[in-house]
Formats: C-alpha cells, structure tokens, sequence
C-alpha cells in the first residue's frame, strides 16, 4: 500500500516507491508526457492588431513622401506639397489655415482644447472672443502683442473672468504667428481678416522693449488698430456710380485707423 502523499513524509514515500522498485523521477516523468503542450504565447496575433499596424505604416510611409525633402535633413518644409526628386522641392502657396491649425495643434491646443472652447474657469475660450475678433476696444494690434509677449492676470472674456498667464511666443517666426492668428480668426464659426506677417514684424519691431507679459489694463490705454482684408481689385473699367474710377483697393494690411502708438 502507498502512503498518503498528504500525511507521509517525502523521505518515506520515496523509501516506499524504492522498495517497489519504482523511481520519483520516472513516474513523474510519465505522467508528464501524458499531458499537452503548453500553448501560452503561440495564440494568433488579433486581425484588429495587424490591421492597426499596416495603417501605421502606411500613413508614416505618407509622410515621409510628402515632408522628407527626399530625406535629406536640411530640407523639411511644413508647407511643403510634395517632393519631386531631383534636388526640387514642388511647393503651392501655404494655406494660412491649414499651416496656421497645425502650428496651433503643436503649441495652443493644450490650454484652448480643439474646439476653442478653451476650459472653464482656466483657459479663456477663443470661438467667438471678443479678443480674437477684436471687438469692443480690442485691436488686432492687441492680439498680436499677446502673442508675442504674452498676457497674465485678471481679463474678461465673454462676460467671464479669467485669472492667468499665457506664455509669450516670440520665438515664432512672423509668419507662424500671423497664420495661427488666421486660424483663430476663422475657425470655430469666427470670421475676420486674416493677419499678415508684415503686420507682426511691425508690432514686434514697435515692442522690441517689452519684457513682462502684458495686463488687460495695459492693453487697454494703447490704441486698438483694426486691419482690414485686402479687397479683389476691380475689374478693368469698372467704375463707381456717377462716373467716378474706382479706386485701387487698399493693400493687405492696411488698418482702418492709425493712432499714434502708445
């Protein structure tokens, strides 16, 4: 008779088994064999994964095409169309708000969230502000002081207060500035004239001696200048009514009002 694993000692199970002629190992090893493979690790990789991989590649592949400047690291362009070979970048003219929502996906979208919404009671919104569409005593040339030297304290909002600071962005290049200010200007059911980058180098050039972020109380005693778009220019012969020519439309960037800066 075998003893009872559970109440012998091993010492006296193992004497048992000899003294049938039986050893550990071989009745162990028997046992074993009888038993299936383990199958941990050998399951199918899941269609849903493989599927999410090739995508991957595929849009990588996508961008490499459209942004590598033939893979050489002195070429990227994010405005860039396509790459033609030979040493020639193909480029169309930059789409203000195209270029200017993925510079404010890279550097804004954190505190103003995708829809310009912002976050309540944080990040003051940008769909429909009065500071975005430079309305009420806020200029254009108040938006661009913000972006270049920043903005903290107490400002109001659309009727909210909003008590914070933003961070300047003068390290952006004019254009990159004047195309996120489009973007904002025109996104989210706004709608203004766009912003030039001849009109942010002449704001950065008459701030050059600014060092701290601006307040609301600040901005407001400096004079609001609002910009105009550029009209198409009339048709050869058009002319007004009672005969008059009409006159060339003003160029891109001209403001409305030109005080005398602050």
């Amino acid at each position: 008779m075998i003893p009872d694993p559970h109440q012998a000692g091993s010492d006296e199970l193992q004497s048992h088994l000899e003294g049938e002629g039986l050893n550990v190992r071989d009745v162990h090893g028997a046992i074993l064999r009888e038993k299936d493979d383990p199958r941990d690790g050998y399951e199918p990789i899941p269609l849903w994964l493989v599927s999410a991989f090739m995508a991957l590649v595929f849009w990588a592949g996508a961008y490499l095409s459209f942004y590598s400047g033939g893979f050489q690291a002195d070429v990227f362009d994010p405005v860039q169309v396509s790459w033609a070979g030979g040493g020639a970048a193909v480029k169309g003219p930059p789409d203000p708000m195209v270029v200017g929502k993925r510079l404010f996906t890279a550097n804004c979208v954190a505190c103003h969230q995708p829809t310009g919404l912002g976050v309540a009671g944080q990040f003051p919104p940008l769909a429909g502000s009065e500071w975005v569409l430079s309305g009420d005593w806020h200029g254009d040339n108040h938006l661009i002081r913000i972006l270049l030297h920043g903005l903290q304290g107490p400002v109001q909002v659309k009727g909210s207060t909003y008590n914070g600071a933003m961070a300047p962005w003068k390290q952006l290049k004019d254009e990159q500035i004047a195309m996120i200010l489009t973007y904002i200007r025109n996104e989210w059911g706004n709608s203004a004239p766009p912003i030039t980058a001849e009109q942010v180098a002449k704001v950065r050039e008459e701030t050059a001696g600014q060092t701290e972020p601006y307040t609301q109380t600040q901005l407001q005693a400096i004079p609001a200048i609002k910009y105009e778009s550029a009209a198409p220019p009339a048709p050869e012969g058009q002319t007004a009514p009672g005969g008059a020519d009409v006159p060339p439309p003003a160029p891109a960037g001209t403001p409305l009002a030109t005080p005398a800066a602050a």
